[in-house]
């Protein structure tokens, strides 16, 4: 590594020497790292913070104790025109040179679960106001989710991506290897995530996008039942009692825990203190009223890393498809939940057209919220209360097709399931979930089929019940470990 970072930016990186002076971006003396080039944040026209990295061996440090927002903010309010979005402050500095003045990069890169969403969020205003906004992200695996996910917090502004030369990784990859006027070319060729209508690509050339994702439990026989895939909707059902919306908590809990993943309840029916007790009990095997203050606090910590609760105000319109879309929205694109259960579905305020039919509202809703899932890049669940059913004496359990109104409800979903209660001729209770709709057997790894489990009442959990049967399965899926 040459000792004299400026000249390594210079001649290898090709940033302009005059340019770097008027970003203040200067050579220090760092005490773990020795010779750096030090990348001030600006903010109101101070420097809070500072990037710091050495030469070819590429070693980072940071202010300490500080949240840095996006590297150039500064430029957002002094300028006009449109706003380059990249991944690294040489990133930056290489798209101002290609002659875009409004060029800003994400403090620390972007990550496969979108790491700094958050400083997305709070620009979303000053990113806004501009004619359009450029993802000129890494390309990488991550780098691939980040211009849905700017899509998404801009939702309604034209958002645009770009595409790199083979053998380019990002912005000074380009600068280096072909120079300025090749990376003003890729900016401005920069497509457009969501154009009008729709677009037609080949194989070769569609848009970058999340890789498809299942969220799963994490264990048998769980994961030869229920899987979650990002992107699509699930449906559940049940008989009344039988414990589908702790089933789903559970679920969702197990899930968030081996995933690392948050989760957003909306759910009508349970009080936010009972969905809090119930996450306490599978947290800790205890109750949360049982918990010590101190206690208390510290898993009201942890559980705030995975979970978020919607909460009805009832004073401010209606619960409706629209204000479901705004939850939804909410939920995915700024607390980043991967995985949103709606229970149920029956207390939303349903509202057709007139002269719609409850069976073409119901087709077109699951069909907006397919849609949400798609692009918010999350998993729906909607929990739906079964219509009245002949039961012959016992009841049996539900489909898809005993939701009232609308077969919709087994027809859309990519994975439907239902809870139950069976009770053996010894008069053993068990429960009973049965998946009635698996739509990709190959990524989720199973068939249709049901699994027998012991309800822990103390815990809120549930065992794998002694005489369960095999659920037919096809390819093993793969599990991840939970770090």
């Amino acid at each position: 590594m040459s000792k004299n970072v400026i000249q390594w930016l210079t001649e290898v990186r090709k940033l302009n020497a005059e340019l770097l002076a008027v970003r203040g971006v200067e050579q220090v003396d760092h005490p773990q790292l020795g010779a750096v080039a030090r990348f001030p944040y600006i903010r109101n026209g101070k420097a809070y913070a500072a990037k710091f990295r050495t030469g070819e061996d590429k070693q980072f440090r940071s202010s300490q104790g500080i949240s840095r927002g996006l590297y150039g903010e500064d430029l957002l309010k002094s300028h006009c025109g449109p706003i380059v979005i990249t991944e690294g402050e040489m990133d930056a500095l290489s798209v101002m040179q290609a002659g875009y003045d409004r060029a800003v990069s994400l403090p620390d890169g972007w990550t496969a679960d979108g790491g700094k969403r958050d400083v997305l969020v709070e620009a979303e205003a000053e990113l806004r106001n501009s004619p359009y906004v450029i993802v000129a992200g890494d390309n990488d695996e991550a780098g691939q989710s980040l211009p849905r996910a700017v899509a998404n917090i801009l939702e309604g502004h034209d958002v645009r991506y770009v595409e790199w030369p083979e053998g380019c990784k990002d912005a000074n990859d380009v600068l280096m290897i072909y120079g300025e006027g090749d990376l003003a070319r890729c900016l401005v060729e920069a497509k457009r995530i969501d154009p009008p209508g729709g677009f037609i690509t080949g194989i070769s050339d569609m848009p970058p996008m999340p890789q498809r994702r299942v969220l799963r439990v994490g264990t048998a026989p769980y994961d030869f039942g229920l899987a979650f895939e990002v992107g699509a909707m699930s449906v559940g059902t049940g008989t009344p009692g039988s414990g589908k919306s702790t089933f789903t908590t559970f679920a969702a809990y197990h899930v968030a825990m081996n995933e690392g993943i948050r989760v957003g309840f909306l759910a009508f029916e349970t009080h936010p203190y009972r969905i809090r007790d119930h996450l306490t009990r599978l947290h800790t095997g205890r109750p949360w009223d049982a918990l010590r203050e101190a206690d208390q606090d510290r898993v009201a910590g942890v559980l705030d890393q995975s979970f978020r609760i919607v909460h009805r105000v009832f004073d401010q319109g209606m619960h409706h498809l629209q204000w479901l879309k705004q939850m939804v929205y909410a939920l995915a694109v700024r607390d980043n939940c991967k995985l949103i259960i709606v229970d149920p579905w029956n207390e939303l305020e349903h509202l057709p057209e007139p002269g719609e039919s409850m069976t073409a509202y119901i087709n077109f809703a699951l069909q907006q919220i397919r849609t949400w899932a798609e692009q918010y890049d999350c998993h729906i669940c909607l929990i739906a209360h079964p219509r009245k059913m002949n039961t012959d004496g016992e009841p049996r359990c539900p489909t898809g097709y005993d939701i009232a109104d609308s077969a919709a409800f087994f027809n859309k979903p990519s994975l439907g399931f239902s809870v139950h209660q069976d009770k053996d001729e010894e008069g053993d209770v068990s429960v009973r979930v049965q998946t009635w709709k698996v739509r990709d057997v190959q990524l989720y790894g199973f068939e249709k089929g049901s699994m027998r489990l012991t309800f822990e009442a103390d815990a809120m959990s549930y065992r794998k019940h002694e005489n369960t049967a095999e659920v037919a399965r096809t390819v093993r899926p793969e599990r991840k470990r939970h770090v």
